[in-house]
C-alpha cells in the first residue's frame, strides 16, 4: 500500500433519515387536518346561515297549527268574515341576483306598489336573502316567475283575509302577519279560533243588518258633514250584538293605510250623550215612588237649581205631564226628579245599568266612562239629562235595552248565543215601570221631538239627545254638537235596541239652520229601522187600531 491515507464512503445515518420522513408526514397530516376542520367550519357556518336566515325559519315563531286550522269568523247566518288562504311569499338571494337595478325595475313593474330603490337595496345587499313582497295570489307569483330572473324565489304561507271588508272591520278586528290576533274579535277569540280543530267562530251579527246600519251612517256623515258617525242595533233580549258600527270605516285587507280610522267610536269614544239619558231618569223615579206619569211639573216657569238656571232648548208655555217632560225633552222637569233622586240612589241605578264602568260584550275596545270626581248636587242634575257624564254608545243602549227589557239588565255580547251559554242578568227595574217607559218613549217618536224616525208597522220608541260638547278652554262648545237618537222596537212587545251618534254634524238647507239630533240623528235611526226592521224576526208591531197615539197606548 502506498503512503496516501485510507479513503472512506461518507456514513449514512438511518436514524436521522426515518425521523425526517416521519416529521414531513406529520406536517402534511397536520396540515390536511387543518385544512378539512376549515372546511368542516364553512360547511357548519353555511348550515348555521340557512338554518337561521332562510325564509323557511323566518316563520319559526309561528305554531305550525296556525297554518291549518285557524278557524273562520262568520257572521250569526254562516256569511264568512274573515278566512285564511294559501298566498305566496317573494324573496330574493341577492348574491344570485345578475342585475339589481334591472331586476328591481321588472319587479316594479308588475307589482306598482313596491318602491323601486329600497327593491334595488335589497337586491344589492349583503345578506343571504331578503324578503321583496308577500301576498302573491297565484296569478301574481306566476307573473314574477315568468320573469325568468335567477335569484328569486316563493315561499308558500297562509294569509288572514276579510272577504266583505270593509264590513264589520271595527268588529272583526284583524292578525298580524304571524296570524296572531290583534285586534277585535281575531284578538279576543284567539286562543279559541286556534284550537286543534275548531270550528268556525259564530259572532252574533248580522252582516245585513251591519251593511244598513253602516250605510246609513256613512250617508249621514256626508249629508251633515259629521267628523265621525257611530251605531249600534241590539237584541235587548239575549244581548246579542246585532250590529255595530263606526264611521269612517277601513278596509281590514289593507289598514295600514287606513290607521287613522280604526278607531271603533262605537264602543271606545265616550260622549256627554244628552237627553236620552232622560229616559233612564224618568225610570228611577217611577221605580223608587217618586212621581206617576199624572204629574203635572211647573217647566213653564224659570227654575234654578244652586246658582244656575236650567233651560230648555225649546220652553213650554204650559206645565207638563211627565209623559210630556220626556216627549218635549224638558231639561227643567227632568232637572225635578233628578233633585229627588239624590246622587246616591242615581250612581245606584248608573251602576246597575252598566254606565259606571266599560262593557263586557267580549272585546278589549271598550273604553271605560268618563265620570266627575266630584258628584254633588249639580252633577246629579246635569248627569239626569246626559251632561255630566261621558259614556259610549254601546253602553247607553244596552242599559236603554235594560230599561225596556221587563226591567232586566242583559250583559252583551258578540258571540252568537246558544241554549248550552245563557246570559248574565240581573234586574233593574219592575215590569210595570218598564212599560210606562216604552209607552212614554213611544208617544216621543209619535208626538214628540223623535218624529223623522217614526216608521209605520214597527211601533218604534226613542228618544233625540243634543250635547254641546267640552270646550278647549272649559266648559262646552255651543258650535260643536253631539247628536243621538236610542231607539227600539215593536212597541207591542220590546226586542230591539239601537242608537245613532254623529260627532258634529252641521246644520244643511231644509234643517232651518238646525243640527240637532231631530233633524239629523232621529231620521237617519228611521232609516236603519225602515231597512233592517223587515229582515228582523219579532221587529214588526202588532196592529193596534185607535184614533190617537195615546188612546193606542192603553
Amino acid at each position: 500500500m502506498s503512503g496516501l491515507p485510507f479513503q472512506t464512503e461518507p456514513a449514512v445515518n438511518v436514524a436521522d433519515v426515518e425521523f425526517e420522513a416521519v416529521s414531513e408526514g406529520r406536517i402534511r397530516i397536520r396540515m390536511s387536518l387543518v385544512v378539512f376542520l376549515f372546511m368542516i367550519g364553512v360547511v357548519l357556518v353555511r348550515l348555521a346561515e340557512v338554518a337561521l336566515l332562510s325564509p323557511d325559519n323566518h316563520r319559526r315563531s309561528v305554531p305550525a297549527s296556525v297554518l291549518d286550522v285557524r278557524a273562520d269568523i262568520t257572521d250569526r247566518h254562516g256569511e264568512v268574515l274573515a278566512t285564511t288562504l294559501s298566498t305566496y311569499s317573494l324573496y330574493a338571494e341577492p348574491d344570485r341576483i345578475w342585475n339589481p337595478a334591472e331586476t328591481a325595475a321588472m319587479l316594479v313593474a308588475l307589482r306598482p306598489g313596491l318602491d323601486r330603490a329600497k327593491v334595488q337595496a335589497q337586491l344589492s345587499s349583503d345578506r343571504a336573502f331578503v324578503w321583496i313582497d308577500r301576498g302573491l295570489s297565484p296569478k301574481d307569483k306566476q307573473a314574477v316567475f315568468e320573469l325568468g330572473m335567477p335569484g328569486l324565489d316563493f315561499r308558500r304561507e297562509p294569509k288572514r283575509v276579510y272577504p266583505v271588508a270593509p264590513l264589520a272591520s271595527h268588529v272583526v278586528g284583524w292578525t298580524d302577519i304571524d296570524l296572531k290576533g290583534a285586534a277585535g274579535a281575531e284578538r279576543a277569540y284567539d286562543e279559541r279560533i286556534m284550537q286543534d280543530g275548531a270550528p268556525d267562530v259564530a259572532l252574533s251579527i248580522d252582516a245585513r243588518v251591519q251593511f244598513a246600519l253602516s250605510d246609513e251612517l256613512a250617508l249621514a256623515t256626508e249629508t251633515f258633514s259629521a267628523q265621525s258617525a257611530a251605531g249600534v242595533v241590539l237584541d235587548i233580549r239575549t244581548g246579542e250584538i246585532i250590529a255595530l258600527a263606526s264611521v269612517p270605516q277601513f278596509n281590514a285587507n289593507d289598514r295600514a293605510s287606513a290607521s287613522e280610522v280604526r278607531f271603533n267610536h262605537a264602543a271606545m269614544s265616550t260622549y256627554d250623550l244628552g237627553s236620552v239619558f232622560k229616559p233612564l231618569t224618568v225610570a228611577m223615579a217611577l221605580e223608587a215612588g217618586l212621581t206617576t206619569r199624572d204629574e203635572i211639573f211647573p217647566v213653564h216657569k224659570p227654575y234654578k237649581v244652586l246658582n244656575k238656571f236650567i233651560r230648555d232648548d225649546h220652553p213650554s208655555k204650559t206645565p207638563l205631564s211627565l209623559d210630556y217632560v220626556l216627549a218635549e225633552s224638558s231639561n227643567r222637569g227632568t232637572a225635578m226628579l233628578a233633585q229627588r233622586i239624590g246622587a246616591e240612589m242615581q250612581q245606584d241605578y248608573l251602576r246597575q245599568l252598566g254606565l259606571l264602568s266599560r262593557v263586557p260584550y267580549g272585546l278589549a275596545e271598550s273604553a271605560r266612562p268618563q265620570v266627575q270626581s266630584r258628584w254633588g248636587e249639580m252633577a246629579t242634575v246635569t248627569v239626569s239629562y246626559g251632561h255630566g257624564l261621558a259614556v259610549t254608545p254601546l253602553a247607553l243602549t244596552t242599559a236603554i235595552g235594560a230599561m225596556l227589557n221587563d226591567g232586566v239588565y242583559v250583559e252583551p255580547t258578540l258571540l252568537k248565543r246558544d241554549a248550552t251559554t245563557p246570559p248574565v242578568t240581573r234586574r233593574v227595574f219592575s215590569r210595570a215601570v218598564s212599560a210606562d217607559v216604552a209607552d212614554m218613549m213611544r208617544i216621543t217618536v209619535t208626538d214628540g221631538t223623535g218624529k223623522k224616525a217614526n216608521i209605520p208597522g214597527f211601533g218604534v220608541m226613542g228618544k233625540t239627545g243634543t250635547a254641546e260638547k267640552p270646550g278647549v278652554m272649559g266648559g262646552y262648545d255651543r258650535d260643536r254638537l253631539v247628536t243621538s237618537f236610542v231607539a227600539a222596537f215593536p212597541h207591542s212587545a220590546p226586542r230591539y235596541a239601537m242608537i245613532v251618534t254623529l260627532d258634529e254634524p252641521q246644520a244643511i238647507e231644509g234643517t232651518y239652520g238646525y243640527a240637532t239630533a231631530g233633524w239629523n240623528a232621529a231620521p237617519t235611526a228611521g232609516a236603519v229601522i225602515e231597512r233592517i226592521g223587515p229582515m228582523l224576526p219579532g221587529a214588526r208591531d202588532r196592529t193596534v187600531t185607535a184614533s190617537t197615539p195615546q188612546e193606542a197606548l192603553r
